[in-house]
């Protein structure tokens, strides 16, 4: 904790933090204040993302939802809706508008039986009505501050005010 404050740290060396909830559900509401800090301008950028991952821990064929995910530095959000599936990943794709990621946000994601909507401050960014994107089971949520290289990165922060699930 950081000043009241969930911190999650990416160093240099590559080494991150991540963290999943246990509570899983089928349908429901996931929210969560968070921010993007770099700390650093040399190195790869870390990639923050908010996930529901299916409980059942298989993939693509329980599905994802990466309701928010960005590389420090962006811009704006990007949020990939992974259908399930048996072998190939298929995935919508949504971006938001400008956004200032080193700021605070709401970022919020609805999963219900008529479709998936994702939200920033409040505000719909996307709706994805594609029936073949609904996941088979309960899904939980995840906070990840990704090192997809493996490599020497630039610090950043990935902070989170709070989180919030619930049920529909």
């Amino acid at each position: 904790m950081q000043d009241g404050y969930l911190r999650q740290t990416g160093y240099a060396n590559g080494d991150t933090a991540g963290l999943a909830s246990d509570l899983g559900q089928k349908y429901g509401r996931w929210e969560v204040r968070a921010r993007v800090i770099a700390d650093g301008n040399s190195g790869h950028a870390y990639h923050p993302v908010l996930i529901t991952w299916p409980d059942s821990d298989e993939w693509p064929q329980g599905g994802e939802y990466d309701y928010f995910e960005v590389n420090v530095g962006d811009t704006s959000a990007t949020a990939f809706m992974h259908h399930p599936t048996d072998s190939e990943v298929i995935q919508d794709e949504y971006h938001s508008g400008s956004l200032d990621l080193a700021q605070w946000h709401n970022y919020g994601f609805e999963w219900a039986p008529d479709g998936l909507t994702g939200y920033i401050d409040g505000q719909v960014w996307f709706h994805d009505t594609d029936p073949d994107v609904q996941a088979p089971g309960p899904m939980h949520q995840t906070i990840q501050l990704d090192n997809f290289c493996g490599c020497t990165m630039q610090k950043a922060y990935f902070d989170v005010g709070w989180a919030r699930v619930y049920p529909l």
